[in-house]
């Protein structure tokens, strides 16, 4: 009996495993080694936990820390295993004292405003995804989407209170508000 390589055959029905080749983004580390279809899901996951350890180091070598990110796979049948074709690692790292979002840098001259001016920052930030939280809300019909909604925007301005009086909140709590939000 010849079975096709990667095959099994079983009591009628044929179990096809195929070999998947990856390839690596232009200076990306690691090795772009293959896996079976069966293997794939643990392969990509590796290397983009890999991704995200990098990530991580040079968050912290810079002074920063991540707010916000996951690990995002592409998945697609192949042969007859569902398998990871692809994979993603997209972080948000805050660093104190970095550029804004106009590209200026945020270094006042004296002490005080050098503790402020992050905090200002954030409410920039926060302050912006409330008003994109009010724009769906005026424009959702759904009664559960519009509580989620109101949900998340009393989140929203409870933080932005806490900042504005001197309330030190950890960057990764608002991270986490930020990301959880729609």
């Amino acid at each position: 009996m010849v079975n096709a390589i990667g095959s099994v055959r079983t009591s009628s029905q044929v179990i096809v495993n195929p070999t998947l080749g990856y390839k690596l983004d232009p200076g990306e580390p690691g090795i772009p080694s293959g896996a079976p279809a069966s293997q794939s899901v643990l392969r990509v996951m590796s290397q983009e936990f890999a991704n995200y350890i990098d990530f991580k180091k040079q968050a912290a070598a810079q002074g920063g820390v991540i707010i916000s990110g996951g690990i995002y796979l592409d998945m697609q049948k192949r042969g007859s295993f569902l398998a990871a074709v692809a994979g993603k690692t997209k972080v948000l790292i805050y660093i104190p004292g970095s550029k804004d979002g106009q590209g200026r840098e945020a270094g006042p001259t004296d002490d005080a405003n050098k503790l402020e001016q992050p905090d200002q920052m954030k409410q920039g930030e926060i302050s912006r995804k409330i008003d994109e939280l009010y724009r769906k809300l005026q424009m959702t019909q759904d009664p559960v989407e519009r509580e989620k909604l109101q949900q998340q925007i009393l989140l929203l301005t409870m933080a932005m209170n806490a900042l504005m009086f001197g309330m030190k909140m950890p960057e990764f709590l608002i991270g986490m508000l930020l990301n959880t939000t729609v």
